[in-house]
């Protein structure tokens, strides 16, 4: 009865996860495209750079986040709920002060940002007021708020966040609408973000007090064992966060550095769309990390070991779908969606769509890995990979422009992903490493090459002309990719477990 409820509570969340993953890729895929009309690819590149660099003020986290998610889930099987609570305000009154001193420090930063960045001067004034607000959004409210939003992830609840996301998502949308229609400017875009964002954090705190059993946070909870306790666990997270930023954040910021502004914008979009295929591949993953703490909890060592190889199988199988369509369409899909101009961001589209796909496996090892107990491992991979994807990118982008950029986030994906973190997870729960290729990447890649075959014979006789034909001439292609991949490549188990849900047989437990 209770892995019936756990399976029950998983499938809710990773539900919403997508219906709303869906909903706010759909408000992107609309609003972008008319930010960019409303600003010029000069000013929304500006736009882009100011978020990739208020971006790497998120680490001021310092990797307490996932430590939140960690301890309450914990705490759900223990019932420690006192313990919780210190720890919660410890990392609280910690956010606190990291997000007074990090303003501070943007403060200092911004009378050097147009200088070091080589913003032209006509648009030096709009820059700094739009890394101030969106400096404003992303450590006074994100930093201290993002607490709660953690709290009712570790409770699994995760549903309810969907639901507040998408009203945040909502809200932003329609005010960039109103003010961009009316001519504003990108310094309204950044105070609609940010109070947009202001409302969402705060719906979370409020859920947070009303759902969570016996949740407290108070000055008085706060005691020095438990700041070292936060801090031993989330500073090796802290580490392992980092990489996650080199693939969105680190590479515009090259490109401004040894390129120009213009070119920022450009592959900006290859980058939001590489973007949207991996936060669509993590709406289960994320699903996946309060679960690991309590099969953690309870020994349950042949459940991670199916969280590794068959659950990795099944979400591949997804992202691959997805880039061999992009191999087929992504010209197309540039054109037809923010125009002509952007069609040099095909190749780097396809480059980092293919460090997407190898990529996938390596979200659920490292996410098993780094919350049971192995976060040493996942943050020295994290800085190699850090060390890397600059390094390479570097190298390659004076010969190779914005190729070289992306090849160099394919490089760091491969050595971090499949050399590194696949070896370590296999060797920790006692299988083969060779089975990741055997059972993974082999099952799901081997029918994209039909997928991909059938895209491009459609296009050659029936070329695309609009993006929504993109997605009628997609279609057969992914549906040839879903047959052979069931008949093929999905196990008994879960064909008998998928089927019995459609005709009330009872499905057949996996975890």
């Amino acid at each position: 009865m209770e892995k019936m409820s756990r399976t029950r509570q998983v499938t809710i969340n990773a539900a919403t996860n997508y219906i709303r993953f869906f909903f706010s890729m759909i408000v992107s895929f609309w609003l972008i495209p008319f930010i960019i009309r409303s600003l010029g690819q000069d000013m929304y590149g500006l736009w882009t750079l100011s978020f990739s660099l208020i971006g790497f003020f998120s680490l001021l986290d310092f990797g307490f986040g996932l430590g939140v998610v960690k301890w309450t889930g914990e705490s759900r099987v223990t019932g420690e709920y006192e313990y919780r609570n210190h720890m919660l305000s410890t990392v609280f009154f910690v956010y606190v002060l990291v997000a007074l001193v990090g303003m501070v420090l943007l403060g200092g930063f911004s009378f050097f940002y147009a200088k070091i960045f080589s913003i032209p001067k006509p648009l030096q004034s709009t820059a700094v007021a739009v890394l101030l607000i969106l400096g404003l959004r992303s450590l006074l409210i994100q930093i201290p708020l993002s607490l709660f939003k953690g709290i009712l992830f570790g409770e699994q609840r995760i549903y309810q966040i969907n639901i507040i996301q998408t009203i945040g998502t909502l809200l932003y949308a329609g005010s960039a609408f109103v003010v961009l229609s009316q001519g504003k400017g990108v310094v309204y875009l950044a105070i609609v973000n940010c109070v947009s964002f202001l409302l969402e954090n705060l719906l979370y705190f409020l859920f947070a007090y009303k759902k969570v059993a016996m949740l407290s946070i108070s000055p008085r909870k706060i005691q020095k064992k438990y700041f070292r306790e936060a801090v031993s666990f989330s500073f090796y997270s802290f580490l392992t966060t980092i990489a996650g930023l080199v693939l969105f954040q680190t590479d515009v910021i090259i490109i401004q550095i040894t390129l120009n502004l213009s070119l920022v914008g450009l592959y900006s979009v290859a980058i939001k769309i590489s973007e949207y295929a991996f936060l669509l591949t993590k709406q289960l993953v994320n699903v996946l990390t309060p679960l690991i703490s309590e099969l953690k909890e309870k020994k349950e060592y042949d459940s991670i070991r199916f969280l590794l190889l068959d659950l990795s199988k099944y979400i591949m199988a997804t992202g691959v779908i997805l880039t061999a369509t992009i191999y087929v369409f992504g010209k197309d899909l540039l054109l037809f969606w923010v125009g002509s101009e952007f069609a040099d961001a095909t190749i780097p589209l396809l480059l980092l769509m293919t460090s997407f796909m190898i990529s996938i496996p390596e979200l659920v090892a490292s996410n098993v890995l780094t919350m049971t107990g192995n976060q040493k491992f996942t943050a020295k991979v994290s800085i190699l990979s850090i060390i890397v994807n600059i390094g390479s990118s570097l190298l390659l982008v004076r010969p190779l422009g914005l190729v070289g950029i992306a090849l160099g986030t394919v490089i760091s994906s491969f050595v971090n992903n499949v050399l590194l973190t696949l070896s370590r997870a296999a060797k920790e729960y006692e299988f083969p490493a060779h089975w990741y290729l055997t059972k993974v990447f082999l099952p799901t890649c081997l029918p994209g090459i039909v997928l991909v075959g059938i895209g491009f014979a459609i296009t050659y006789f029936y070329p695309v002309n609009s993006v929504w034909d993109l997605i009628i001439k997609a279609i057969p292609g992914g549906l040839a990719y879903l047959i052979i991949f069931w008949f093929f490549y999905t196990d008994k188990k879960m064909k008998m477990t998928i089927i019995g849900k459609f005709t009330h047989k009872p499905p057949v437990k996996e975890m």
